[in-house]
């Protein structure tokens, strides 16, 4: 049940963090005065991606840790 809440609370976190990312690079091309037909998600901007990074390895970690105890536990 540990693995179980482990891997949804990492996946909860990098959901969020996804989405929150999405939101500003939207809000971002929203306030471009040239305008911008569609959202992308820019990876190689250091400056917003550095505030999402924590929260993306946070999540990521929680995910592979939980799945790694969930697998491992079934073996024996």
């Amino acid at each position: 049940m540990k693995a179980l809440v482990m891997f949804v609370s990492g996946a909860v976190i990098f959901g969020i963090t996804f989405f929150g990312w999405y939101w500003i690079n939207a809000l971002g091309c929203a306030m471009n005065t040239t305008g911008c037909r569609g959202v992308t998600l820019n990876w190689d901007d250091w400056e917003t991606l550095q505030l999402f990074l924590p929260t993306f390895l946070l999540g990521g970690g929680l995910m592979a840790t939980g799945a790694w105890v969930r697998f491992s536990r079934q073996r024996l």
